[in-house]
């Protein structure tokens, strides 16, 4: 990428001792070890570029983007659910609580 990247969220990847991540940025998604090399050939591609990222409990990431709210796999990247809205908000977090 060239110029500015900017950042969303560095997700743990859960089941790999805090060695494996998932980096956010931009529109997209990669997964890396500690030391910086691939670990997945994968990309996570959202459908729209995201204001916020969160990571669930349920092992998903949610993205809040400027129509919808995508929910992807945490381990995969698929896409696992679409909530559109009317109304484009910047969220300063993004985060789940009480399961919600």
């Amino acid at each position: 990428i060239q110029g500015t990247i900017r950042p969303h969220a560095i997700i743990i990847l859960p089941n790999t001792s805090g060695m494996e991540l998932l980096l956010t940025y931009e529109d997209e998604g990669i997964y890396i070890d500690i030391y910086g090399h691939f670990t997945k050939e994968t990309v996570l591609q959202w459908g729209e570029m995201p204001a916020s990222v969160a990571y669930l409990q349920t092992n998903q990431v949610m993205g809040w983007g400027e129509k919808a709210i995508e929910l992807r796999s945490v381990e995969t990247g698929n896409l696992e659910g679409v909530f559109m809205h009317k109304k484009a908000q910047k969220l300063k977090f993004l985060c789940e609580r009480n399961d919600k």
